[in-house]
């Protein structure tokens, strides 16, 4: 199962390290931008094609704050997106 981490801009090197180990620099991650939703994010994760079929499958959502893991799809498609919404938080 592939995983996809998405993060706030403004997140430290604690919180990094907290929340996905020791080595986090080895991981790739996704920066997530002000006025994204749910939507942007599955988008970027390639579960939808566009911003207007996530919106339209009901995804038009706010991103959870905190710490958030999230599986999609189906068999070999499926994928694991960890969100870590730090600016909500504060």
């Amino acid at each position: 199962m592939l995983s996809i981490n998405f993060i706030t801009p403004n997140v430290s090197d604690e919180d990094l390290e907290l929340f996905f180990g020791p080595d986090p620099k080895s991981e790739e991650f996704v920066v997530i931008e002000d006025h994204w939703t749910m939507a942007n994010i599955l988008v970027n994760a390639n579960i939808f094609p566009s911003i207007s079929q996530a919106r339209k499958c009901g995804e038009n959502k706010p991103i959870p704050p905190g710490f958030t893991i999230i599986t999609r799809g189906k068999k070999k498609n499926r994928k694991e997106l960890v969100i870590f919404n730090g600016n909500a938080l504060r």
